[in-house]
């Protein structure tokens, strides 16, 4: 199978799968990322309040996670088959009058948009002072959703857009280690592999047990980010 037909078949079954609940299986390809999200989501679930703006939601697979914490859950995202927004709009053009909402969620998405700055001052806009950002970003991950694809991002690179807006940083998490990322980026590699994706099961053990028992913050997946405006 070449290169291209393999990442045709992996593409194909992410769009698939794209997800619409928050919970992961041990025998899915991005289980070791997801695992350490999902965690750590609900270990910081309680900065969310008032009105809730997801950015880039997709089929809003976080609602459940965060909808019974605030008052009014919106999803915004692309007008695209695959994801079920409850407003269509642009990241970098949010289609709302300034301070109108009280937390913002923004979970995977920084990494698909071509000014992540501006991003940030979209969000701080729409923000009511005091409100909150909950915000992911991936330091490694195989490129996709091309070509739509344009960073990865270093905690200091986060805090720096965050704080260039004005942002208070409450929280701020490395999500898992060497250990989880060699181990994801084998799962990603083995999951679009006829025969070799039936491994996939057995790579998410072993590396998830060798994260737990040698952490190495130094290699992480993904960084998590609470701020205050």
């Amino acid at each position: 199978m070449s290169r291209a037909n393999i990442r045709e078949r992996g593409d194909e079954r992410q769009m698939r799968r794209r997800r619409t609940r928050a919970a992961t299986s041990w025998r899915d390809a991005d289980y070791l990322s997801m695992r350490l999200l999902v965690r750590d989501l609900q270990h910081c679930r309680h900065y969310a309040r008032g009105r809730l703006l997801d950015i880039g939601c997709g089929n809003q697979p976080y609602r459940d996670l965060f909808a019974p914490l605030v008052r009014e859950y919106i999803g915004l995202d692309q007008n695209d088959p695959h994801s079920r927004p409850d407003v269509i709009g642009d990241a970098l053009r949010l289609p709302f009058r300034a301070e109108a909402f009280d937390t913002v969620l923004m979970i995977q998405v920084l990494e698909h948009l071509p000014n992540p700055m501006e991003a940030m001052s979209e969000i701080r806009r729409v923000l009511r002072p005091g409100g909150r950002v909950i915000l992911t970003a991936p330091q490694y991950w195989r490129e996709h959703e091309e070509p739509h694809d344009y960073y990865r991002f270093t905690r200091f690179g986060l805090l720096h857009l965050m704080r260039e807006q004005g942002f208070r940083i409450l929280h701020a998490k490395a999500q898992g280690g060497a250990w989880a990322l060699a181990g994801q980026a084998l799962a990603n590699t083995i999951s679009a592999r006829r025969v070799l994706h039936h491994l996939t099961p057995l790579v998410n053990v072993l590396f998830g047990l060798g994260d737990r028992l040698w952490p190495d913050e130094g290699d992480p997946i993904n960084h998590l980010l609470v701020a205050e405006k």
